[in-house]
């Protein structure tokens, strides 16, 4: 598989569960990243593992895409696309505590067995259409998570 990858990072001040709850939840993570329109859990696989449907925005459409996300709180979150023989995305956050405060790092690309198509598309989606997209939703999960007053509920609502 050939594969085309971004990758960044930020410091968060909260503690490590605190971050992996609301980067986590299904209900939060359209808050912070704008392209995924809704998240539906489809089947628990155990503690560790859930078939979902994600439904993405690229551009003005919406389409729906079959992911197995895999969870080992309150360290790592990530999704691979089940289905795609030309073209599959993935992503992963790690989430590592720092003194009181979280460093959360974030990935996403996409795979592909064909030569030079992740990479091609990859670069039209990550660095043209969603330009700086994995950095700004970084910083919207920091700001959410955050908050203005500190208190940030598992979905990602302030109380």
């Amino acid at each position: 598989m050939r594969r085309y990858h971004v990758r960044e990072c930020v410091l968060i001040d909260a503690p490590v569960e605190r971050v992996y709850a609301v980067a986590s939840d299904p209900e939060a993570v359209p808050v912070y990243a704008p392209e995924v329109v809704r998240i539906e859990v489809r089947e628990r696989l155990g503690d560790g593992a859930a078939r979902v449907t994600s439904h993405l925005r690229i551009g003005k459409l919406t389409f729906a895409w079959a992911y197995r996300y895999n969870y080992r709180p309150p360290t790592h979150y990530s999704g691979v696309q089940e289905r795609g023989p030309l073209l599959r995305g993935y992503f992963s956050f790690t989430f590592r505590p720092r003194g009181g405060r979280t460093e959360a790092c974030h990935s996403e690309g996409l795979l592909s067995p064909v030569p030079l198509l992740a990479r091609a598309l990859g670069f039209i989606y990550f660095r043209v259409i969603a330009r700086g997209g994995v950095r700004e939703e970084l910083e919207r999960l920091k700001r959410l998570v955050e908050g203005e007053s500190g208190q940030v509920s598992a979905a990602g609502r302030k109380l």
